[in-house]
């Protein structure tokens, strides 16, 4: 298994790269370890950075596990998300942008989510995650999901706030090969309920035989 930190995160470097050349990050990494064909999982931004690799070296990816994700958001959902980023460069914001995080994903209930998430702040970079946010709310990738045809796993929590029910089904409507899984979790399933959401992950890979 290889768990990478994508550009500008974690401690890999490249803040400066753009969120839609991630893809490239996934290839070199692959590329590195051998790895000529993979089974790819992604949150979120890892899901958007996915769906890329997907879609434009399709014979390298076996399978793709896509857990709350979204492809796409309308105008209204755009500014919301883009409210939310801006808090970040406020004084006292980051605190407050992760506060506000932590409701939307619906999982302040969980103390040790809760406590990494915050003990994170210390380490992030308000101004790239700003950056990333708004490059992201200004790609759309449903073209992205017609050039994709191997076998995929949709998972959606469905306590998530943070991500809108539409765009779980433009997901599941636009790939080719798709299962959904709803789960009774907010953003982070494999957090939240990491037993069950390694079943369901080991169920598609059996049944694909992948």
């Amino acid at each position: 298994m290889l768990t990478p930190d994508l550009p500008g995160h974690g401690r890999s470097s490249g803040r400066s790269k753009d969120l839609k050349d991630y893809w490239r990050a996934i290839e070199v990494m692959l590329d590195h370890a051998r790895v000529e064909r993979a089974v790819l999982c992604g949150l979120a931004a890892g899901a958007s950075t996915g769906v890329a690799f997907a879609a434009r070296r399709p014979e390298r990816v076996a399978g793709l596990v896509i857990v709350n994700a979204y492809v796409h958001f309308e105008p209204d959902d755009q500014a919301k998300r883009l409210a939310l980023y801006d808090v970040l460069l406020e004084e006292g914001g980051p605190k407050r942008w992760a506060d506000q995080l932590l409701h939307l994903m619906h999982v302040e209930q969980h103390s040790a989510i809760v406590h990494g998430f915050l003990r994170s702040l210390d380490h992030i970079d308000p101004a790239h995650l700003n950056r990333i946010c708004h490059e992201q709310m200004g790609w759309d990738q449903r073209p992205d999901l017609q050039h994709i045809s191997c076998p995929a796993l949709v998972v959606s929590g469905s306590q998530d706030r943070l991500v809108p029910a539409y765009c779980v089904e433009e997901i599941v409507a636009g790939l080719a090969n798709s299962a959904l899984a709803v789960m009774d979790t907010g953003h982070l399933p494999y957090l939240e309920a990491p037993g069950e959401f390694n079943r369901i992950v080991g169920d598609f890979l059996d049944q694909h035989r992948i």
